[in-house]
């Protein structure tokens, strides 16, 4: 499995997904400040909740107007890019950006998540790629992200499989931001397009 960190290997494979090193690390600084917005007064859960809504939100806002699709199948919120056979989910994370070790979900994984990783395993002859089985069987991908206080770790990951309710290897692993790292990052660039832009939702079944 390889394990990619070096700028020199990240920035040409995220180039080929249609991605780029500043659009995710927006999305992480969305999520960060919306997970930071909870206050002890909120249920123990708002933290979690809005991390993954804000990231999974600023992931659509900023890829949907660069000709990204929305999807919702089994109820899992992502966007999808058939051209580059693409899929991203956003993903609360125990533990991200390790070198060593992988990728572990805040969450556990139900069955929908399982279906999703499996029916990216495998490839579809071109004459039956309809949008709907387009969008269900292109790679997926996940955009961990961890967080606690001002330790903030990322990557972008391709997983195998979920086993006990948990994903179970990987394809490939990009690491964008190793421990110590996010505070050195030089976040100052608003990259967020405008916001009047057309939005193609597919039928969720």
């Amino acid at each position: 499995m390889p394990v990619l960190a070096e700028e020199n290997e990240v920035a040409p494979r995220l180039e080929q997904l249609g991605l780029s090193k500043a659009i995710l690390l927006e999305v992480i600084r969305a999520a960060v400040g919306a997970r930071r917005n909870a206050t002890p007064f909120h249920p123990i859960t708002t933290a979690g909740f809005n991390a993954w809504s804000e990231g999974t939100a600023h992931l659509r806002r900023i890829l949907v107007s660069q000709g990204w699709r929305m999807g919702d199948k089994d109820n899992i919120a992502s966007v999808y890019n058939a051209e580059t056979d693409t899929k991203i989910i956003f993903q609360n994370a125990e533990r991200a950006g390790d070198l060593l070790n992988d990728p572990i979900a805040n969450s556990r994984k139900g069955a929908g998540a399982a279906r999703a990783v499996e029916r990216a395993q495998y490839d579809l002859f071109p004459e039956t790629q309809i949008k709907e089985i387009e969008e269900a069987r292109t790679k997926l991908w996940c955009l961990f992200v961890m967080a606690e206080g001002d330790d903030v770790r990322a990557e972008l990951s391709r997983p195998i499989a979920i086993n006990e309710e948990q994903y179970d290897e990987f394809h490939e692993r990009i690491v964008l931001v190793q421990h110590g790292e996010w505070q050195g990052l030089d976040l100052s660039d608003d990259n967020e397009p405008p916001l009047d832009f057309d939005v193609t939702v597919s039928r969720k079944n």
